[in-house]
């Protein structure tokens, strides 16, 4: 079985993700931005099931890996752009993340991972400062994904 046919755009395999409720629509909805990949891949993380009351170890084992992932793309845009102040919310990001250990108790796990995320979301800002391009906002491409946030369940 081949990989996935993968966007030109952002980089996204073309196939609906299950855990961020992912819709693949017929444009790249990351196209205009100056780092579609990592903003792709932030939103799949941030939409994930992971961060829902409901989720199941699994869930939060797979959003682990899809950080870990994130965080290699990170450090790899880093080094090329050499953005400072992207550097040091990486590294606290990649800090907050070597505190997770969803081997163990996943559960125990999220609030680091959440605090890898946003640092994570800072220093993709931080790129995107260097380059003089709009911030990235989520819900700004909350309509491509099925998921209810947790903080908007009870609104």
């Amino acid at each position: 079985m081949g990989k996935p046919f993968r966007c030109p755009v952002c980089h996204t395999p073309l196939v609906e993700d299950v855990d961020a409720g992912f819709k693949i629509p017929s444009q790249c909805p990351y196209e205009n931005t100056a780092y579609p990949e990592l903003c792709a891949l932030h939103d799949k993380i941030y939409f994930g099931k992971w961060r829902k009351m409901e989720a199941d170890p699994n869930d939060i084992k797979r959003a682990y890996a899809k950080i870990a992932h994130l965080l290699s793309r990170m450090d790899d845009v880093i080094a090329a752009e050499k953005v400072e102040p992207a550097r040091r919310n990486f590294e606290k990001a990649d800090e907050a993340f070597s505190l997770a250990d969803a081997g163990g108790d996943p559960y125990s796990s999220i609030k680091q991972m959440d605090r890898a995320l946003s640092y994570i979301h800072h220093a993709i800002n931080d790129l995107l400062d260097a380059k003089k391009a709009k911030h990235h906002s989520p819900p700004d491409f909350e309509r491509h994904y099925d998921i209810i946030l947790p903080f908007k369940e009870d609104l």
